[in-house]
C-alpha cells in the first residue's frame, strides 16, 4: 500500500512540474540594455514586403521587455491545430547587436515558435499582447523586404 502511495505521489509530481506554465525567459532581457524593438509582420508577398515598426522610444520599448520577461509558455501546439502562416517577429537590440529574436505564427504573438514547434504563449494581465503593443506604438511604420531592408510597395 505504502509503494503504490510513493508511486502515486511521484507520478503527480510528474505531471504537475511537466504540465505546467514555465517561463519564456530563463534569462531576462536587461532592460537598461535594450534601445529598440524591431516588429515585422508576416511577409505574405515578398513583392509587397511586410509592414514594420523600429520601435525606439524608451517607454514603449520597457513595455515590450517586460512583456516578454514575464510572459509564460503554456500548451505546445499539436500538429493537426497548427496553422501555417508566414511569420512576424519581434526582434530586441542593444546598440546595432541584436540579443533577442522572438518569431510568431502570422502575426498572432500568442503562438511563438520555440526550438521545433508553436506553442501557447501568455503575458501579463494587465497589458496588451505584443502585437496591441506594436499597434499602439507612435514609430513610424514602414515596408521591409525580406532582409529587413526598407523598400517601396510597388502600386496595384
Amino acid at each position: 500500500m505504502k509503494k503504490k502511495m510513493l508511486f502515486c505521489g511521484l507520478l503527480c509530481i510528474l505531471c504537475l512540474s511537466g504540465c505546467g506554465k514555465r517561463e519564456l525567459l530563463k534569462e531576462k532581457l536587461e532592460a537598461a540594455k535594450i534601445d529598440k524593438v524591431v516588429v515585422t509582420m508576416a511577409m505574405g508577398n515578398p513583392a509587397y514586403g511586410a509592414d514594420c515598426k523600429i520601435i525606439t522610444d524608451p517607454k514603449e520599448v520597457q513595455d515590450f521587455v517586460f512583456l516578454f520577461n514575464n510572459a509564460e509558455v503554456d500548451e505546445k501546439i499539436d500538429k493537426e491545430d497548427e496553422w501555417v502562416a508566414d511569420s512576424g517577429s519581434y526582434a530586441f537590440f542593444s546598440g546595432e547587436e541584436q540579443v533577442m529574436k522572438f518569431n510568431v505564427n502570422a502575426n498572432d504573438p500568442e503562438r511563438i515558435w520555440i526550438n521545433d514547434a508553436f506553442y501557447e504563449i501568455e503575458y501579463p494581465d494587465d497589458m496588451a499582447d505584443p502585437y496591441g503593443l506594436y499597434s499602439y506604438s507612435n514609430a513610424e511604420k514602414i515596408v521591409v523586404d525580406e532582409n529587413g531592408n526598407p523598400m517601396k510597395r510597388p502600386k496595384e
